[in-house]
């Protein structure tokens, strides 16, 4: 027997683990698809109620999508090497099947204690590429491609995506376990679901890019990307599908290249031109996308490491709390974080604003800012969350020095304040706080706390 291993790749096309495992099932046995839900990584300060919400939203679709083949999804609560050791104990499967992820420190270290213990079992464990990560041991295989991210762009356009819906391969599974596992059993995440995040599943997912796709939305997202106001709207929100692999980015691009290659045929040269400058920002986008991934899976200290000596360490728990909760008495930064607990969602420039102004102007050490946030951001994924808070906070190795300086952002982003009306109702009462440092101040010490900084690494 097999098991096919789900863990952040939450769906059934363009799954090469399920592929290959189906393709083997005549050597090495039929295939049981196996969910864990972990309670260490449910206890895991990364983890909200509104990410485990949204992942059984995923499963509950995942599990409809296997009905439809004549498949099932199995269900367990448990230590990852623990569940796997008592299926093992019960059924003696000989392979594990499962997606080579770039995560977070506890999840990279599961994955490790899952590797050794198939080793020591005699299990052969397969953790295939996705995203066009390469792996800091790729050299362990010379015989492994390694293709550059816009040779990968190129053929993911063209290449035809494996989906088994329509098919019935009821044949391949292998018997469904007796015990079916009760969610009310498995623990709760910390913290409140979010009344405004996005819902969780394929269905959901097409239904986003669907309604993204298309020529006029297309051409409006590069103008649409920096305001929250419009952002809400104009950006295609499939993070959070991507980020739990409800759909993969192949999938997105050929939803890119198909609508480009329908614009071709329709309208005049100028619309057209204008569809693909749109195609290609966006695109730019998903190469972002792959190089925080390919980041992390170089460094996967990113999570934890300090890069200079004198990174700020104190935590002033008067102005974290006021961060947190909105009462900063700067309008755009309270209403960014307001906007935010609600929908779980940020656009990327508001993101970079908040960590800016908490760590640079509060001085804010960057490790609890990245906590927290990753606590609310509903996409959250660690190499692309790390490697922006690192970038906003001054605290990574790149060259340029990005400062957010929040009321120039409210000028520019909310010229008409709509934005802050709307998530700060108090703004202009005597409810509302005074600004809880000097703008100009905190940004010329902070800046200047930033110089030095890296300025030291340097000598």
């Amino acid at each position: 027997m097999q098991v096919l291993w789900f863990k952040r790749d939450l769906r059934l096309s363009d799954h090469l683990p399920l592929f290959e495992a189906m393709r083997n099932a005549k050597h090495h046995g039929l295939v049981l698809p196996l969910y864990i839900h972990e309670p260490s990584q449910i206890a895991d300060a990364h983890t909200a109620r509104q990410h485990q919400l949204f992942v059984h939203e995923c499963l509950d679709d995942l599990k409809q999508q296997f009905a439809q083949v004549g498949g099932y999804l199995h269900e367990e609560l448990g230590e990852a090497v623990d569940v796997l050791a008592r299926l093992h104990a019960q059924f003696k499967f000989t392979h594990v099947w499962a997606h080579q992820e770039t995560t977070q420190l506890a999840q990279y270290r599961r994955d490790q204690a899952v590797a050794a213990w198939c080793k020591s079992m005699g299990v052969a464990l397969h953790e295939l590429p996705q995203n066009n990560v390469q792996r800091a041991t790729f050299m362990v295989n010379p015989f492994a491609e390694k293709i550059n991210f816009q040779t990968y762009l190129d053929r993911a356009a063209q290449e035809e995506i494996k989906n088994p819906a329509g098919r019935n391969l009821q044949a391949f599974f292998a018997p469904q376990p007796a015990v079916e596992l009760n969610r009310a059993t498995v623990p709760l995440a910390a913290g409140d679901d979010k009344p405004l995040r996005m819902i969780g599943g394929r269905a959901q997912a097409r239904a986003v890019a669907a309604k993204f796709f298309t020529p006029a939305k297309l051409r409006s997202y590069p103008f649409s990307i920096s305001s929250p106001l419009k952002a809400w709207s104009g950006c295609s929100r499939l993070s959070p599908y991507l980020a739990y692999g409800v759909v993969s980015d192949r999938e997105v691009l050929q939803k890119l290249n198909a609508l480009v290659n329908r614009v071709h045929g329709q309208g005049d040269a100028t619309h057209i031109a204008k569809v693909e400058d749109a195609a290609r920002f966006y695109v730019d986008r998903l190469i972002w996308r792959q190089g925080y991934l390919q980041q992390l899976e170089n460094h996967t200290g990113l999570e934890t490491d300090a890069f200079y000596c004198d990174e700020p360490a104190e935590v002033n728990e008067e102005f974290l709390n006021a961060w947190q909760q909105g009462r900063t008495g700067f309008a755009y930064v309270d209403a960014c974080q307001r906007f935010l607990q609600q929908t779980g969602w940020l656009n990327m420039r508001a993101r970079a604003t908040l960590v800016s102004f908490a760590c640079v102007q509060l001085g804010l050490p960057w490790q609890p800012v990245a906590l927290f946030l990753a606590q609310q951001f509903l996409d959250f994924e660690p190499a692309i969350h790390y490697g922006q808070v690192r970038i906003a906070s001054g605290t990574s190795h790149f060259s340029q020095m990005l400062v957010y300086d929040p009321l120039k952002q409210q000028a520019e982003q909310d010229p008409k304040g709509e934005f802050v009306k709307r998530w700060l109702p108090e703004h202009g009462t005597a409810n509302y706080p005074a600004p809880i440092v000097d703008n100009a101040e905190s940004l010329k010490l902070g800046k200047a706390r930033l110089h030095a900084m890296r300025q030291s690494r340097l000598d």
